[in-house]
C-alpha cells in the first residue's frame, strides 16, 4: 500500500483464465482457435507493463509424437519426427494471428491488430539486441534465441511461456482505468493462426554467409497445441477519497496498431495506403515472397529483401532495393529527398546488379529502425556482419568452428519504414493518402507480400453515458 496526501492505493496481483475454456483446456488452430479473456469493470487501474499471457505449448505430428530434431543425416529418430521448429525471433507469439481489445461494457472496439505475429516479427528484432536474445528473452519464451538450432532443441519438449501482448494499447504510457470513469473493463480476444504459418523448419549454417544454410524440413505435418492458459497482471486500487476525486467525464489517450497488406511485383512501384487516422506516429513495412506466406516448408516470418526467381521450398535471388520515397498527398514527407541506397548496396556498374561486397543500406534502414523504436534505439539486433549475411562466428574465429551459442545465425534483417514525428504527436492522414515508392531489381514475375503497420495515437471520450473513440 502507498499513501500520499491523505489518500492511499494498493497493488493487487491478478490471475484469470480464458472465458471460453475448452474441454481439457487445450487450444489449437484446427479445433479451438479463439481465446477470450474478460477483465471486468472495477474501480482499479490496469498496469499494462505487467500483463503476461502464460501457458504451455507443444508440437506434435499426426502420430501424436513430439519432435526429435537431429542434424545428422540418417541418424535416428525417424524423418517424420525431425525438422520442425518456430521462428526464433518471435517464438511462441507466432501462434497468434489477431488480437482484438474492446470495452467490457458495451463492447466498443478499441484496437484490432491483424497479422499480429507478422507485426512482431517486423518489430521485435529492432527492440532487442542479440544479447537480449541470448539471455533475457529466453526467460519469458524459450523459443526466442539467436540460433535456429537452439530452437530446434527446445521444440522437442513441452515448454512453458510467459509473454507480453505487445499491441499498441497495452504498450501505451500510464495505467488503463477499468472503471466507469475509463474503459469500463476490457475484453481481450486472441485468434490463433494456421499451423502452416507458425510451424517451420530449422536451419543450420556450414559456411561464412547466409546462403550456406541447410533447411531441415519435416516429412510429416506437425500441429501446435497450447494449454493451461492464463493472464496475469497488476491492478492499482485507489481508496474512495482518491477515486471520488477523479472526473466522471473526460478523454483518454492510447496507442493502436493498424495493419494493411499489399503486393510488390514491379521494379518501380508506388503503393498508396489509406491510413484514415488523424495522428499517425510511424509506418513500418516488412517484405516476404508471396509463396512463403503460410508455407510450412519455409520461415513464414523472415525479414528479407524483395526476391525474384522464388521457389515454394527455398529462397530466391535478392532484388536489391535501389531507392525509396515516402509521400503524403503526393509530396515527399517527412524526408524531402529520395533515400538512395545504390552505392551502399554495392551495385556493380558494369552489369547493374549487386556486387561481391555489399554493405548495410543505412540510408533506408535507419528510418525503418526509427519507425519501430520511435527514436529510442538503445537496443536492436542490427549487426553489420550478420545483417548482410556473414556468419560473424566464422569471420571472427577464422578457420575455427563457429561457436554454437556465442554468435548469431547470419540472417538479414531488412525492412522499410519511417517515423512521422520525432515529438510523438502524430501527423494527420485522415484526408491525405500515405504512399511509398520502391525502385528495385524486381522483374514483374515474382510477387512479394508487403505488410504495412501504422502506429496511431487515438483519443477516447468517456462519460456516464459510456465511452466512444473520437479519433
Amino acid at each position: 500500500m502507498s499513501r500520499r496526501d491523505g489518500v492511499s492505493q494498493t497493488k493487487q496481483r491478478v490471475r484469470i483464465t480464458p472465458n471460453n475454456q475448452p474441454s481439457g483446456g487445450v487450444f489449437s488452430a484446427q479445433n479451438f482457435p479463439a481465446i477470450n479473456f474478460v477483465i471486468g469493470s472495477q474501480r482499479a487501474w490496469l498496469d499494462p507493463r505487467t500483463l503476461r499471457l502464460n501457458g504451455q505449448f507443444e508440437l506434435k505430428n499426426l502420430d501424436g509424437n513430439l519432435p526429435a530434431n537431429n542434424t545428422v543425416s540418417g541418424a535416428p529418430p525417424l524423418p517424420n519426427q525431425n525438422g520442425v521448429s518456430l521462428n526464433n525471433s518471435i517464438g511462441v507469439s507466432s501462434f497468434f494471428d489477431e488480437v482484438n481489445i474492446s470495452t467490457y461494457s458495451g463492447a466498443k472496439n478499441l484496437e484490432t491488430v491483424r497479422s499480429y505475429n507478422r507485426y512482431l516479427a517486423a518489430c521485435r528484432p529492432l527492440m532487442h539486441s542479440s544479447l537480449d536474445y541470448d539471455n533475457g528473452l529466453g526467460l519469458q519464451d524459450a523459443m526466442c534465441s539467436n540460433k535456429s538450432l537452439s530452437n530446434a532443441r527446445t521444440a522437442c519438449v513441452e515448454t512453458d511461456f510467459s509473454v507480453p501482448i505487445s499491441v499498441g494499447m497495452l504498450d501505451s504510457e500510464g495505467y488503463l482505468n477499468l472503471s466507469e470513469k475509463g474503459f469500463s473493463g476490457l475484453n481481450i480476444d486472441l485468434l490463433l493462426c494456421q499451423n502452416a504459418q507458425a510451424v517451420q523448419p530449422f536451419y543450420t549454417y556450414s559456411g561464412t554467409k547466409k546462403t550456406d544454410k541447410t533447411a531441415h524440413v519435416a516429412d510429416q505435418t506437425f500441429n501446435y497445441y497450447i494449454k493451461n492458459l492464463n493472464l496475469t497482471y497488476d491492478l492499482i486500487i485507489p481508496d474512495d477519497q482518491l477515486y471520488n476525486s477523479l472526473p466522471s467525464s473526460g478523454v483518454l489517450q492510447y496507442n493502436t496498431i493498424a495493419s494493411l497488406h499489399s503486393t510488390l511485383i514491379s521494379s518501380d512501384q508506388t503503393i498508396n495506403l489509406r491510413l484514415n487516422a488523424n495522428r499517425v506516429l510511424s509506418v513500418s513495412h516488412s517484405i516476404i515472397p508471396s509463396l512463403h506466406v503460410n508455407n510450412i516448408k519455409v520461415d513464414s516470418f523472415q525479414l528479407c529483401k524483395p526476391q525474384k526467381n522464388v521457389s515454394a521450398t527455398g529462397d530466391g535471388d535478392n532484388a536489391e532495393v535501389r531507392t525509396v520515397q515516402y509521400l503524403r498527398a503526393g509530396q515527399l514527407y517527412p524526408f524531402n529527398f529520395i533515400l538512395d541506397s545504390e552505392e551502399q548496396a554495392d551495385i556493380n556498374p558494369s552489369n547493374g546488379i549487386q556486387g561481391d561486397n555489399p554493405s548495410p543500406q543505412a540510408q533506408i534502414m535507419k528510418p525503418y529502425l526509427n519507425s519501430v523504436s520511435l527514436y529510442n534505439n538503445s537496443h536492436n539486433k542490427f549487426n553489420p556482419l550478420s545483417n548482410i549475411g556473414i556468419a560473424s562466428g566464422q569471420a571472427l574465429a577464422g578457420n575455427n568452428a563457429q561457436p554454437l551459442a556465442a554468435s548469431p545465425d547470419p540472417r538479414s534483417i531488412f525492412g522499410l519504414g519511417v517515423c512521422m514525428d520525432s515529438n510523438k504527436n502524430g501527423v494527420s492522414f485522415k484526408t491525405r493518402e500515405y504512399a511509398i515508392r520502391i525502385q528495385s531489381e524486381l522483374n514483374n514475375t515474382s510477387a512479394n507480400a508487403l505488410f504495412s503497420f501504422s502506429r496511431i495515437r487515438n483519443v477516447a471520450q468517456f462519460s456516464p453515458a459510456g465511452i466512444s473513440v473520437v479519433e
